[in-house]
């Protein structure tokens, strides 16, 4: 057997060799990125991706190290989407806020999906912090201490430190890859939020016409009424946000715009 020192060489050898081919892979994939975004073509291919993940696995088939060499490579493609979205859509975090029901969380899904980052719901992420429906507190415990409750989940998320961030993002030079935040209706209300929604982020304003908004499973819009609520908050949305967005067409108009907007 090899001493220690000689398969150290070894190793600083084939390392060196992988940091040139990793360069040359970078240098690509940012052209191809350039390349779509100049002919108009999708960003992000899912059958190409799949099509690679399954030649990958056959290829390492039988391998003692294939599970470790396909987690390297699946997360170099991961790698490689994000610089491309990254080098064509705004690299920071994105808020969306408005109105309970204007669409916020189905519109970030559709966002996240399309120019591949993560998704974070802060109803959802309330109910898996605290083990209690946003609805349900207001409820309980009263309007109050459901806005303590949420920014602090907000100075959380914004700082990284919330349990969907450190469990399902993937971290990029030290940094936890940038988001899409889909924030409750009401989050404006307390104004020490605007300085964390603020802090290196995008906010967008979704705007949809009140008509068109339910106040089913929402406490604050059945009590108060949508256009009472609307009216209170109507002034911070728009000046919290960098950019308003209508929701009234088809939800795909929606993200086209949002999309316009975000676009470097």
């Amino acid at each position: 057997m090899k001493d220690l020192q000689e398969l150290r060489k070894e190793i600083d050898v084939v390392d060196a060799g992988l940091l040139d081919l990793l360069i040359q892979r970078f240098d690509i994939t940012e052209q191809i990125g350039e390349y779509k975004e100049k002919n108009n073509q999708e960003l992000f291919c899912p059958e190409r991706e799949e099509e690679k993940k399954q030649a990958l696995r056959k290829s390492l088939s039988g391998h003692k190290n294939s599970e470790y060499l396909e987690c390297i490579l699946c997360a170099l493609m991961d790698c490689s989407k994000y610089q491309q979205s990254n080098n064509t859509y705004s690299s920071k975090d994105i808020y969306l806020i408005g109105m309970p029901g204007c669409g916020k969380s189905t519109i970030g899904r559709m966002l996240a999906e399309k120019i591949q980052r993560d998704f974070i719901d802060m109803d959802i992420l309330f109910r898996n912090t605290y083990n209690i429906t946003s609805s349900a507190c207001i409820k309980n415990k009263g309007e109050s201490e459901f806005r303590s409750m949420e920014s602090e989940l907000l100075r959380l998320v914004s700082q990284k430190e919330d349990k969907a961030s450190k469990s399902s993002l993937k971290s990029f030079g030290g940094n936890v890859r940038a988001r899409i935040i889909s924030c409750g209706g009401g989050i404006i209300v307390k104004d020490e939020n605007k300085d964390i929604l603020k802090k290196d982020s995008v906010v967008i304003y979704i705007k949809r016409d009140l008509d068109k908004l339910s106040s089913k499973g929402r406490p604050l819009s059945a009590q108060n009424g949508v256009e009472a609520l609307f009216s209170q908050r109507k002034e911070k949305y728009e000046s919290w946000s960098d950019f308003t967005v209508e929701n009234n067409g088809t939800l795909e108009e929606c993200l086209s715009n949002i999309i316009s907007c975000i676009k470097k």
